[in-house]
């Protein structure tokens, strides 16, 4: 392995300890999730398992998505001596390129988010005469 792919790994495992501590630290769990393009939108589904959706918190801000979902029951981690108790999932998403954020719609069934972004239109019809 090179210095410089050493290097990478390197700051690519210590950012993974760093967020995985700070799911510690916050007792927040991140969700597994997929985004998808499809021909005139985005989907972005996130799996929420031991959820209602009345538990569910989706917010949107300048460039991101926030979900933020409160657990039916607690999940304890036990590590050693030390167990932890989680009652959140987040997750926080940047926002594609070129969605129209006035026509965000989200749909939850099943322990299953989906979030759906249309793309925004572009181009100009031109008349043909």
């Amino acid at each position: 392995m090179s210095e410089s792919s050493s290097s990478l790994f390197e700051k690519f495992f210590l950012s993974l300890i760093e967020s995985t501590m700070d799911d510690y630290n916050n007792k927040e769990l991140v969700p597994l999730s997929h985004l998808t393009e499809k021909d005139s939108n985005w989907i972005l589904e996130i799996d929420l398992p031991m959820v209602n959706k009345k538990d569910v918190n989706v917010t949107l801000t300048n460039d991101h998505i926030v979900v933020t979902a409160k657990l039916e029951k607690a999940y304890c981690v036990s590590k050693r001596d030390c167990i932890t108790e989680f009652n959140y999932f987040k997750k926080t998403t940047t926002l594609p390129r070129g969605i129209d954020k006035e026509k965000i719609s989200a749909k939850f069934d099943n322990g299953m988010l989906r979030i759906y972004m249309l793309k925004l239109a572009t181009g100009k019809n031109i008349r043909i005469e």
